[in-house]
């Protein structure tokens, strides 16, 4: 059954009405000891606001698409569909070590997961990065050998971390890896949140240039930390929800740097403030704009979900306007919201996406 559309607004708001009519009516007529009238009456309160809560819910998950169905909201929904072409065709650093830029990574949770506070070069900005390194990073039969780079970019609001708690992306590597249907990879997940609720859309704003930092500081750093790809043909760029625009918007703005990007439940506009009420912002990072006028050699893995709407319009969108060198693929699924369950199940078939898209020549 969809939790989407009308007929379930509609039926959440009669029911709190229906809820709190009755209450009222049963209110007035109850009889027997104080105790009992004063219990009845405390339920039949708590009756109303659960109701009343209940419609609200229902209104804010019709507005934003979190769960288009009941298994979508227990989490029992399946991944699937397929990927479609739209357009042509040196060292270790063990928990707590340092590395040979002078950064001290500290252990994040579990599978072997690190963050260290860095400050970029060019930017100025000083935050966490996150990295995961492949069980194959230290084994001998790899020695020397440089390792392709996905970077992770996390929705607004919400931590970057929620890559490795809430998405648990190192353990779908892993199971990629093991499978043979993905390369091992470096990960690097930077914070993108900077300033307490500023939204930026990952973009060069007045005074925080987000997208320098992610686009360039980032990259440095882990390119001189660890033994990562130094060509953009290994590198990757992957994103939820906002992170998708930011994914897209780094591959497509900075080509040299990235071979391919994928957004799970993207879209492709700015929507931030500080970028939408800027004309010239908002022409040079709206990405429909941005790919009339050029065409980057970059491949693009756009994945949404039919009942998560607007997802599947930006599909329909972005086809129009991206032609080749740029490539467009598509995975819409039939069911599903905008929410971590979705983007789970996206995962294995973006890995190995990103992972073919290495393997192409350029």
């Amino acid at each position: 059954m969809s939790l989407l559309g009308l007929p379930m607004v509609i039926g959440a708001i009669v029911l709190a009405v229906a809820v709190t009519i009755a209450c009222v009516w049963v209110s007035g007529r109850l009889r027997g000891p104080a105790i009992s009238q004063t219990m009845k009456r405390t339920l039949m309160v708590l009756a109303c606001q659960v109701s009343a809560v209940l419609a609200v819910a229902v209104v804010v998950n019709q507005q934003y698409e979190f769960y288009a169905t009941w298994d979508d909201l227990v989490g029992t929904g399946d991944g699937g569909g397929a990927v479609t072409p739209l357009t042509p065709p040196d060292h270790a650093v063990g928990p707590g070590g340092h590395t040979g830029a002078r950064l001290r990574f500290s252990p994040f949770g579990q599978d072997g997961v690190q963050v260290a506070t860095y400050a970029g070069p060019r930017t100025g900005i000083r935050s966490k990065v996150y990295i995961w390194l492949p069980p194959q990073y230290n084994q001998a039969a790899y020695a020397g050998k440089r390792f392709p780079v996905i970077e992770l970019l996390p929705g607004f609001p919400g931590p970057v971390h929620n890559w490795f708690t809430m998405l648990d992306v190192t353990r779908r590597l892993r199971q990629e890896m093991a499978g043979g249907t993905s390369q091992p990879a470096i990960l690097v997940a930077p914070t993108m949140q900077v300033r307490p609720g500023l939204d930026t859309d990952c973009t060069d704003v007045p005074g925080l240039r987000m997208e320098t930092w992610a686009a360039e500081d980032v990259r440095t750093m882990v390119m001189t930390n660890f033994r990562a790809r130094t060509d953009g043909s290994g590198w990757a760029a992957m994103g939820y929800s906002e992170g998708g625009f930011c994914a897209t918007k780094l591959a497509v703005q900075h080509p040299r740097n990235y071979r391919a990007a994928v957004s799970l439940s993207g879209y492709f506009t700015p929507t931030a403030a500080i970028i939408t009420r800027s004309p010239a912002l908002f022409r040079s990072n709206d990405l429909m704009q941005v790919l009339r006028r050029h065409r980057p050699s970059v491949s693009l893995l756009v994945m949404g979900t039919r009942q998560d709407t607007n997802t599947a319009l930006d599909v329909m969108r972005l086809r129009k306007v991206a032609h080749a060198p740029t490539r467009v693929f598509s995975s819409i699924l039939p069911m599903g919201g905008h929410n971590y369950g979705v983007w789970s199940s996206m995962l294995p078939q973006a890995i190995q996406w990103i992972s073919r898209q290495w393997s192409r020549p350029r």
